[in-house]
């Protein structure tokens, strides 16, 4: 069977970051449908992975490029706040004559809701690379794919399709995109993005991952992981790979493992993760630093102590400090995000957030604002306080409003923008960045990205 697999265009909506440094931040290679073409592959079907953000479609060429290719079944994927763009590729490969299902993590939350668009057949929850494989199976001999665990429908919602160790799926195809299409303001190119491990146990109140599954963490050996970062290298000419685990340091002896086998093998590459302040150390960091890791990725979130413990963060500014400091004193970069716009967040709880990321040696810093994304704590809270009305997200998933749900403090937006510039526009930041520059598309990025935080209506920068 011929099986189209699709990443819309980026008709963002909801979405927690600026739209002004959203547009600069790149563009970066979607592993799970890479996952899911493996694993269809595997199982006999003909795949074609078409990532419209890569390749710059319009909808007219996206439904060229479906029409050449003829897929009996498509799979849309998206996040809720991307549906708006993902709703109008299920709409062009229904029109094409397809089978149709959406997936990603919207449809978690979501899944029967969808359903509400007669363009989409199906929706997958759970682990893609087996609905997929299981619902193509099923179309391709005839049969009613009804019962398959993950793919809901109207007649039936059977759960969750069960996560799996990616082991056993294999590495994610990258030949449908060419790597060069891909960039990132972070990354020299050619770059790559990997997953070492799945599952985060933490409940924090704004994360939309908080199914159970999703609270299971599994995760890869660390010698298949080094050589898939090998063949990235060898085979793809990358000079660095950005992991997007949920927490990368969450079994310390593993990392440990996988810095032990980059040096027995002699590789040369640099690379970056997410992880959280209280599982690093000292010892560890300088094995990392050892091993290539240029820049870690913390989610800091806020300066303020009450707010950490609403955020149920498990941290303190101590622990903070103390594990950005040790970062930066083993040569790592470290890169913190913050929420600021929290649900009755003051002014001078935002203040505290913007005065810790302006102390610590941060290399560099995201601030987004809160968004009350459905299926999370935070979501309840605000419905609570009468923040957001009930029925917001399900009006958004019919299409009904295209108006963005409210933030949780009028100003949060302007918080946001006020937060960039006094972080960014000091002068001893400036310096940092400009250093940074290392390719014309970065220099544009970041160029433009300085101008549009200057062009905001306040001007308030400290050299802090």
């Amino acid at each position: 069977m011929r099986v189209a697999l699709v990443r819309a265009h980026d008709d963002v909506e909801n979405t927690r970051q600026l739209k002004a440094i959203l547009r600069r931040a790149g563009c970066l290679p979607h592993l799970g449908l890479g996952y899911i073409h493996t694993a269809l592959t595997q199982a006999g079907h003909e795949v074609k992975t078409i990532d419209v953000q890569a390749f710059g479609l319009t909808d007219e060429q996206l439904r060229e490029v479906l029409a050449r290719f003829a897929p009996a079944l498509v799979g849309v994927t998206t996040t809720t706040p991307s549906l708006p763009g993902a709703l109008v590729a299920c709409r062009i490969a229904k029109e094409i004559g397809a089978t149709v299902i959406l997936g990603g993590p919207h449809t978690e939350v979501f899944a029967a809701e969808n359903l509400y668009h007669p363009f989409i057949d199906y929706v997958g929850a759970g682990e893609g690379a087996t609905l997929m494989v299981q619902l193509a199976n099923a179309l391709d001999a005839g049969e009613d794919p009804t019962g398959i665990p993950g793919v809901v429908s109207r007649e039936a919602h059977p759960g969750l399709a069960p996560m799996l160790r990616l082991q056993e799926i294999g590495w994610p195809n990258r030949d449908s995109v060419p790597v060069g299409l891909y960039h990132s303001i972070m990354a020299k190119n050619p770059f790559a993005t990997m997953i070492s491990s799945r599952g985060c146990p933490f409940q924090c109140s704004f994360c939309f991952k908080q199914s159970v599954d999703k609270r299971k963490s599994v995760f890869r050996d660390a010698e298949d992981v080094v050589a898939e970062m090998r063949e990235l290298v060898e085979r793809w000419g990358v000079r660095e790979i950005m992991f997007y685990d949920d927490v990368f340091t969450m079994k310390r002896d593993r990392v440990y493992q996988i810095c032990e086998e980059i040096r027995r093998l002699g590789l040369k590459v640099r690379w970056e993760a997410p992880t959280r302040v209280d599982l690093v150390d000292e010892k560890l960091l300088r094995a990392m630093a050892g091993a290539g890791c240029i820049r870690l990725r913390f989610g800091i979130e806020s300066g303020d102590p009450d707010i950490l413990v609403r955020m149920k963060k498990e941290s303190d500014l101590g622990v903070i400090e103390s594990s950005v400091n040790a970062t930066h004193k083993a040569g790592i970069q470290a890169f913190a995000y913050f929420i600021v716009g929290y649900l009755n967040e003051t002014w001078e709880q935002y203040e505290r957030t913007v005065e810790l990321a302006c102390r610590l040696p941060l290399a560099y810093a995201s601030f987004y604002t809160a968004t009350p994304l459905p299926g999370t704590t935070l979501h309840t809270e605000a419905v609570a306080a009468g923040a957001i009305p009930a029925d917001y997200w399900l009006r958004f998933v019919r299409g009904e409003t295209v108006e963005r749900v409210n933030f949780l403090v009028p100003d949060a937006e302007e918080r946001a923008r006020l937060a960039y510039r006094r972080f960014y526009l000091r002068r001893r930041k400036i310096g940092t960045i400009l250093n940074h520059m290392v390719t014309p598309r970065m220099a544009w990025s970041v160029a433009s990205g300085l101008a549009s935080l200057m062009r905001s209506e306040s001007n308030q920068v400290r050299d802090i």
